[in-house]
């Protein structure tokens, strides 16, 4: 394989606060697997809900997991994120959450990864979308391709047209993934419309770090710089620098 650089921009990788990594043993094989498949920065998203119960273990954890990263014997960068699940049920409260902090932006820019229900329907989403723009903050729409519904007319459109940005998960572009996923993840970014790569990746018996298929598969199908920009250079432009 070509050596490519990639930034994992959603990784459930905090051992303990989730349904991620259950330890840190695991969660340093998770970035040893990433690394060795491209992976050169990492976004640590945990589920929002853990930090409103287990704020302290998320934050000792990941500094944990930063002293781990230095010890690597190779470089591996890690920031801290969540992974923001919005409904219209509890969306004010999540403003308020995002507002004081509670649920970390990513890399605390206001930009926030942005999670709904599978079978949100467009209304829900642009109204959610409509009310964290208000308050200022851009969403990336987490693996954007499990929202069918979100595929309908111009739904994508108006969801780019409010600011939003979109990540799809790497193995999406598989071909032994999940065939409506893999299509839409394909269409749109054969579209240029993905802003971002995630792995989603959750433990190394379910859901690992697996990128280097979909790696390959946008540098295959992609201009070098749409690939670059997806790959790494929106993460570095958007949420680092």
């Amino acid at each position: 394989m070509e050596e490519y650089h990639m930034t994992d921009i959603h990784m459930h990788i905090i051992p303990g606060v989730d349904d991620g990594s259950f330890t840190i043993d695991m969660s340093k094989s998770m970035i040893t697997m990433a690394y060795m498949q491209g992976v050169r920065t990492i976004f640590a998203t945990p589920h929002s809900g853990a930090f409103i119960s287990r704020k302290e273990l998320i934050q000792e954890n990941y500094q944990k997991m930063k002293e781990q990263t230095k010890k690597f014997p190779f470089g591996v960068d890690l920031f801290l994120g969540s992974e923001v699940r919005c409904e219209t049920g509890n969306i004010h409260e999540t403003l308020r959450y995002l507002k004081t902090g509670t649920f970390p932006s990513m890399n605390r820019t206001k930009y926030v990864l942005t999670e709904f229900r599978n079978r949100i329907c467009p209304r829900e989403a642009l109204k959610i979308i409509s009310l964290l723009r208000r308050d200022g903050w851009f969403p990336i729409i987490a693996h954007v391709e499990y929202y069918p519904a979100l595929f309908l007319s111009e739904v994508i459109e108006e969801i780019l047209n409010y600011g939003c940005l979109l990540q799809i998960n790497a193995y999406s572009l598989e071909e032994e993934a999940e065939e409506a996923a893999f299509e839409r993840a394909r269409k749109l970014l054969l579209e240029q419309k993905v802003s971002f790569l995630g792995s989603d990746a959750h433990r190394m018996n379910h859901r690992p770090p697996s990128v280097k298929k979909g790696l390959e598969y946008v540098y295959k199908h992609c201009t070098k710089e749409y690939a670059d920009a997806v790959a790494f250079g929106n993460a570095e432009k958007y949420l680092i620098n």
